[in-house]
């Protein structure tokens, strides 16, 4: 599969690089990599994301090329288009139709919910990161990983290994965190950039959904909620609930998270699990996907349908892994 795409690459000279829609560090991280590696290459890159660069991702090398898929500035008859940390063609947005218009799709991504729609699809579940396949692309290419790329690729390590808490963090992990530092990554800059500083409205949305947390199944599933007005009321955005299905988890004894986020048209939901249940399987089962332990799903309903909808399938299934069936 890598030689394939290593052949597509060399024969030819514009491509498109693209992120899934409501875009974490991971998808980020890895598109601008790419389409830094490319344009090394020789290549003319753009690059897309369906949604607006969240703020807390600005600082990120090359982060001013993003455009959105209706951007006037895009070139004409792309060769490549690349898919990054995409599980599906519905999680590109817009962006599916500068996809389904170019002749050689690639998608790239570490989720084993991968539903396959490139043409030529590199999916590796044991990859630490998407960023991580980059990596090894750029091995492979035999470019040297400049320090802006080497920040790019290291983001994409620290937030999927949840800053090196998660359970994909391993020797490998680690050793590859070391190799990026030394090429240049900045460690404090990009924890502090991706962890620590939000904004006030971030910090009042958070505080508002811990105050709605209820604990069920012996307090070992915890759930929580953001109404629409609540995120209307403090002006915030989807980005400034990032954190929230993650704090769940420090509380003690719970083993499995739920976080919905209440919009227009949609429900999003967040599922966490910090053992052998598969929340990504939940996932699945509703139109969303991800990873064994951090899935997601987008619910064409409102907050209280949504709502039920969800908790009874996680606490049935959590049962039925409990063999209370």
């Amino acid at each position: 599969m890598l030689n394939s795409i290593i052949e597509k690459i060399e024969a030819s000279n514009k491509s498109l690089v693209l992120s899934h829609q409501n875009p974490d560090g991971d998808t980020l991280g890895s598109m601008l990599a790419l389409g830094a590696l490319l344009k090394i290459k020789g290549h003319v890159v753009d690059f897309v994301c369906t949604d607006p660069l969240p703020e807390i991702y600005k600082f990120l090398p090359f982060s001013n090329y993003v455009v959105l898929p209706e951007d006037k500035s895009l070139q004409k008859n792309h060769e490549l288009a690349f898919s990054l940390d995409c599980g599906s063609l519905k999680r590109l947005g817009k962006a599916k139709e500068l996809w389904l218009n170019t002749p050689c799709t690639i998608n790239i991504d570490h989720h084993i919910s991968n539903e396959k729609f490139g043409k030529i699809n590199w999916i590796e579940a044991d990859a630490t990161s998407t960023g991580q396949l980059v990596y090894w692309l750029a091995k492979n290419l035999n470019i040297k990983v400049t320090k802006e790329v080497a920040m790019l690729l290291y983001t994409t390590l620290l937030t999927d290994t949840g800053c090196f808490a998660n359970s994909n963090t391993n020797s490998d992990a680690l050793s590859w965190g070391a190799e990026l530092i030394k090429l240049g990554a900045e460690h404090e800059t990009i924890y502090r950039k991706t962890f620590l500083e939000r904004p006030l409205k971030s910090i009042q949305v958070f505080a508002k959904a811990l105050g709605n947390l209820t604990l069920v199944e012996n307090n070992e599933i915890g759930w929580t909620y953001i109404t629409k007005e609540e995120m209307k009321k403090h002006l915030a955005t989807g980005e400034d609930t990032e954190d929230i299905a993650d704090y769940i988890m420090r509380v003690r004894g719970v083993k499995v998270g739920v976080f919905f986020r209440e919009e227009e048209n949609e429900t999003k939901v967040s599922l966490r699990s910090l053992i052998d249940f598969d929340v990504s399987n939940i996932a699945a089962s509703m139109g969303g996907g991800g990873h064994k332990r951090a899935a997601g799903i987008n619910v064409k309903s409102a907050l209280v349908e949504t709502k039920d909808k969800v908790l009874k399938k996680v606490i049935e299934e959590y049962r039925d892994y409990n063999g209370q069936k």
